[in-house]
């Protein structure tokens, strides 16, 4: 799917390059081969694929060609119960931003309707010039989509740390309701996926983190001549901010940062701290973590102690009967019992007179009754 988003209209589906005319973000979601050779020659530069965007090593993730800025990362969804990244790749020129991801994302969804309500006038139309303060760059969207992210992934987050809280309940005061266990194994066994899922999750989220991390670093520290500076324009933002932009001065001109305005790195280093707590918040989640294991197996460990001195007990008492009975069997001649009226009962007396008493002795030190 190749979608053009157009300030203060709906969003269009692109089939012919006069579809994407006055559009200042293209966004392809899960293209096909025709829809991505469309946007290349919108672009003027190949577009990454889907291979290039899982490389993981820095220089592929972020690059500059020919000015134009490639810069990718994974990105984590919550899906139900579960948690799926794929990698999202923004592709930013001058006068447009062209986005490509395999999976909807609802911060897509926000900022693309911020758009569509927008009445700023795209950067492409001749009427920018000579209304330059409500012009939309391609920068501000991109600004935009970075802070919808992160405030997405702190949702994520939040919703991550009760399910922890919850996982922490189950381990440390399991339900007394129902039948006295679906069996200990299985509850063990269900405690342990849901603390690796939980680890998983912070994996993921740590990875696009880290990725998010190293593009806000590049927007907010690289730098290009005063002639490539953009004009500031409308703010274009889900989050509470102030609409009101200065102008751009001719030391911001000298030093902006990737064609953004001052304005725009003042809420690109926001987006920044926030990714620093939030990466402080998952690395508390991984001890939490960690934390979980080593109790989730600490119990399994005690389980299984009270499960060997169960065993220990039954194989102790049995030990002195078979004794008895071994003894009694062999049919010696001269035992004197074999010619006992009473020698019968007093071997079965005395067999289980060496059940009872250590099970009696076991009871009491709580091998059976529980473990004390």
């Amino acid at each position: 799917m190749f979608l053009a988003h157009r300030p203060g209209t709906a969003t269009k589906a692109i089939e012919t390059p006069e579809d994407a005319a006055g559009s200042v973000w293209l966004d392809l979601l899960d293209p096909t081969e025709q829809e991505l050779e469309l946007a290349e020659n919108l672009c003027g530069q190949k577009l990454p694929t889907l291979d290039d965007l899982n490389a993981i090593e820095s220089s592929s993730r972020i690059s500059v060609r020919k000015g134009v800025a490639f810069l990718s990362s994974p990105l984590l969804k919550r899906n139900g119960t579960e948690f799926l990244s794929t990698p999202v790749g923004f592709v930013l020129t001058d006068e447009r931003l062209f986005t490509i991801r395999f999976q909807p994302y609802q911060a897509f969804e926000t900022v693309a309707q911020l758009v569509s309500d927008h009445t700023a006038i795209p950067a492409t139309t001749p009427d920018a010039a000579t209304t330059p303060h409500a012009v939309l760059h391609a920068g501000e969207i991109l600004v935009a989509l970075i802070e919808t992210i992160v405030d997405r992934l702190a949702d994520v987050l939040e919703a991550m740390g009760n399910l922890l809280d919850t996982l922490s309940h189950d381990i440390f005061r399991p339900s007394q309701q129902g039948p006295q266990i679906r069996t200990m194994a299985s509850r063990q066994r269900d405690l342990l996926q849901r603390v690796g899922s939980a680890g998983s999750f912070c994996s993921r989220m740590r990875d696009t983190l880290l990725g998010m991390e190293r593009i806000t670093l590049f927007l907010s520290e690289s730098r290009k001549t005063a002639s490539a500076a953009p004009a500031p324009g409308f703010s274009l933002s889900s989050r509470q901010i102030s609409a009101t932009q200065q102008p751009l001065t001719e030391a911001d001109a000298r030093a902006a940062a990737y064609t953004l305005s001052g304005a725009q790195r003042t809420r690109i280093t926001t987006v920044s701290r926030d990714l620093s707590s939030l990466d402080a918040y998952v690395s508390q989640a991984q001890d939490k973590v960690e934390f979980l294991l080593d109790a989730t197996l600490g119990f399994i460990n005690i389980d299984q102690n009270g499960v060997m001195k169960v065993l220990t007990v039954v194989s102790f008492i049995g030990v002195a009967p078979t004794l008895i009975a071994g003894i009694y069997g062999m049919n010696f001649k001269d035992m004197p019992e074999l010619n006992w009226s009473f020698g019968y009962w007093y071997a079965l007396s005395l067999m289980a007179a060496t059940i009872v008493l250590p099970l009696m002795w076991f009871w009491r030190k709580g091998w059976l009754g529980g473990i004390k």
